[in-house]
């Protein structure tokens, strides 16, 4: 069997710890041209949206091992795009994968908290099913 790209598991921890519907796209995409094209613009010359999106950028640089070496090395290659759109992937794999795990354990979650203590819901509902 083959292992998982760590990236995925990195996507997934981004994706439920800091920013559950992070376009890492436009995200690295922007924050790439800040790191060359931008690189002597000062911060505060930049939109609100910009230094929220910067700081979203630094948190996911400080969340997955290596990221911004990889990104560097990516860029400097001929299939620049292929490394990048590989990345881009896999952190989106996994960022999509804990917005499904976060899915499928709020039915349960809701159950548990409209249901009155100690009483059952009429009808009954399942917690392990999407659909009763």
């Amino acid at each position: 069997s083959s292992a998982t790209d760590p990236l995925v598991h990195y996507g997934r921890h981004f994706g439920q710890t800091v920013h559950t519907l992070c376009n890492f796209q436009v995200l690295l995409t922007n924050r790439i041209l800040q790191m060359g094209e931008l690189a002597d613009t000062p911060e505060e010359n930049f939109t609100a949206k910009e230094r929220r999106e910067h700081h979203v950028f630094q948190e996911l640089l400080k969340s997955v091992a290596g990221l911004e070496e990889r990104l560097i090395i990516s860029l400097s290659y001929v299939f620049k795009v292929i490394r990048l759109s590989h990345i881009l992937r896999q952190l989106t794999k996994g960022a999509s994968g804990a917005r499904g795990d976060d899915t499928k354990s709020l039915k349960g979650s809701v159950l548990d908290w409209i249901t009155p203590r100690g009483q059952n819901l009429i009808p009954p509902l399942a917690h392990n099913m999407k659909v009763d």
